[in-house]
């Protein structure tokens, strides 16, 4: 998978400084870019930026990055740090629901874009019950607050389609992701082999991001094995009452 770069407008409104102070950065070599193209235009790494964030001191006489939002996401009382990545595990519609509106609520404010991964159906029910109008819900789909999206034909095209999803996200500045994706979705037209690579790779892109996710499991759909190596591919959730990914 090719890796997403921002362009120098993208970089500085994720770091919250000009397009100035980022030149006078990639010249002096305190911040590492790549050059592209015949004019040798600047584009980022992501990784790159979050450690100019957390380990470049500030110099004296620069501007210094602009202070930023909290790196986790509260949900339901619980900080949940940026990179993090869950499972859960439902038994009926309603429970996929549940899971998923608490996950999800509270997470659309300027700033803020939250992903529902799902059939269409699945959609309209958890809509249903996020507790807002239809005029409301048009309202943030339409701001590209929350964005409705559905599984890709292959592994390999869904994770081309988040990492652009979650590139344009950043680059237009928003600085806090929330995920869903209902998994039984995408799984059911792959391997478990695949299923298990998928994870993988989708555990490695979302470091890289301002975001938190929750895989939903339809426990009606996957074996005890399945169950186990979601487990493992979702080790982030060990360190919460298992009782909040469960319904």
């Amino acid at each position: 998978m090719e890796e997403a770069l921002l362009d120098i407008k993208g970089a500085a409104r994720f770091l919250g400084v000009s397009t100035t102070s980022l030149r006078r950065w990639t010249n002096s070599g305190r911040l590492a870019c790549l050059r592209v193209g015949g004019r040798r235009e600047r584009r980022f790494r992501l990784a790159d930026l979050v450690a100019f964030l957390q380990d470049q001191p500030a110099q004296p006489h620069e501007a210094a990055p602009a202070p930023r939002a909290p790196d986790y996401v509260s949900i339901g009382g619980v900080a949940l740090p940026y990179g993090t990545h869950l499972c859960g595990f439902y038994s009926t519609d309603k429970g996929r629901t549940k899971l998923a509106v608490a996950f999800l609520s509270g997470g659309l404010f300027p700033g803020a874009v939250c992903y529902l991964v799902a059939d269409r159906v699945v959609h309209r029910q958890i809509l249903a019950q996020l507790g807002m109008d239809q005029a409301a819900l048009q309202r943030e789909i339409a701001a590209g607050r929350l964005v409705l999206v559905e599984h890709a034909a292959t592994r390999q095209a869904q994770q081309r389609n988040f990492e652009k999803l979650f590139v344009a996200a950043v680059a237009g500045g928003a600085h806090s992701l929330r995920f869903v994706g209902d998994v039984w979705g995408v799984a059911r037209n792959l391997t478990r082999g695949d299923l298990v690579e998928f994870e993988q790779a989708f555990d490695r892109m979302l470091r890289g991001f301002p975001l938190v996710s929750l895989c939903l499991y339809d426990a009606r759909r996957f074996s005890s094995l399945d169950t186990l190596r979601a487990l493992h591919g979702h080790g982030d959730g060990f360190r919460y009452p298992v009782e909040r990914w469960i319904a």
